[in-house]
């Protein structure tokens, strides 16, 4: 699997002027990220994606800025609302790091949305050996958020979303990494489920292999991708499906064997969901920012200033948002 046109994840010292920056505000329209010819359907059938809120009922700052993190979430909650979606995917990373305070914040918001919704949990939603607080166990989790238990299978008009744990393994290995992996089990229902879907969209919250094919200057993909990445990408080989994911917080398309899409986070910049509709053409994929445009450049500076890592992957996103689309099979 390889990301297209790897030159799109090299640095290109891009500053956005202020007319780009309005271009990613609330007040623009949905911008086009990537166009697939798989998966189709036969209607038009349209998902709201929504990765990375990163809830904090408490803190404040940082590159995710936690103090906009409710505000955007419910901001997101009502574009949702005022569009007419079929059903909305959590991608993980409900909350800052797992407080009950902040399970229950999200709850609260997603009390308004009018939509029925799934949730994969993410690194920062499951129980961590180094925590120094209560986070709630997985099962609690999959109450609350999901459908049913990890792997789980939601049908959303002519679309099948099939939810994995990559957040938290059975054995414990994830208990002290951020790191995820997806589970023999969840893999051999995976092979055996696919086949029964005619468009299927997977969800993890850790990203597929490809953005390694495109390091930064420093030499180094933002994240690695799910742990045992290859048997992912052959359990969803051979099969008209779509992998979405978040984690990375930065919008990138990987191509290939199989086709997936890393979906920005709406915590950080640039702020945004998406909007995967699914037709008989093919699947496109819109980025809708949440955003004013002076907490874009908020979120911007805060991403540059906040540590190395941070202000890398904020170049990336202004990278990736400079050569749109990213993919584009039609």
């Amino acid at each position: 699997m390889t990301a297209r046109g790897s030159g799109v994840f090299h640095r290109r010292n891009a500053t956005p002027e202020s007319a780009e920056i309005s271009e990613l505000s609330s007040h623009s329209e949905p911008v086009t990220l990537a166009r697939f010819e798989r998966p189709r359907t036969d209607t038009e059938t349209t998902l709201a994606v929504i990765a990375d809120p990163h809830l904090s009922t408490e803190k404040d700052g940082t590159w995710k800025a936690y103090h906009r993190t409710e505000a955007h979430l419910r901001a997101a909650v009502a574009d949702v609302n005022d569009r007419d979606v079929d059903g909305v995917v959590f991608a993980g990373d409900l909350t800052e790091d797992g407080r009950r305070a902040d399970f229950d914040g999200v709850a609260d918001v997603l009390a308004d949305l009018r939509t029925p919704f799934v949730a994969v949990p993410g690194n920062h939603d499951v129980p961590k050996a180094f925590d120094g607080h209560d986070t709630p166990p997985v099962a609690e989790f999959e109450d609350r958020f999901a459908p049913d238990e990890f792997p789980f299978r939601k049908q959303f008009g002519g679309v099948d979303v099939l939810g994995l744990n990559s957040a938290s393994a059975p054995d414990g290995e994830l208990d002290a990494t951020h790191d995820g992996a997806i589970s023999d089990d969840q893999l051999a229902w995976l092979e055996s489920t696919l086949p029964e879907t005619d468009a299927a969209v997977v969800v993890s919250h850790h990203n597929l292999p490809g953005l390694d094919a495109a390091v930064g200057e420093s030499g180094y993909a933002p994240h690695p991708p799910v742990g045992d990445a290859p048997a992912l990408v052959d359990a969803l080989a051979g099969h008209d499906a779509l992998h979405l994911s978040g984690h990375v917080h930065l919008p990138a398309a990987v191509s290939g064997d199989v086709r997936g899409l890393v979906c920005p986070a709406l915590s950080s910049f640039p702020q945004a969901y998406v909007l995967a509709s699914v037709g008989p053409e093919g699947t496109t994929l819109e980025m809708v920012p949440v955003a004013d445009p002076e907490g874009v450049e908020e979120a911007r500076d805060l991403a540059r200033n906040h540590s190395d890592r941070s202000a890398d992957i904020a170049e990336m996103v202004e990278a990736q948002l400079a050569d749109l689309p990213l993919a584009d099979e039609r």
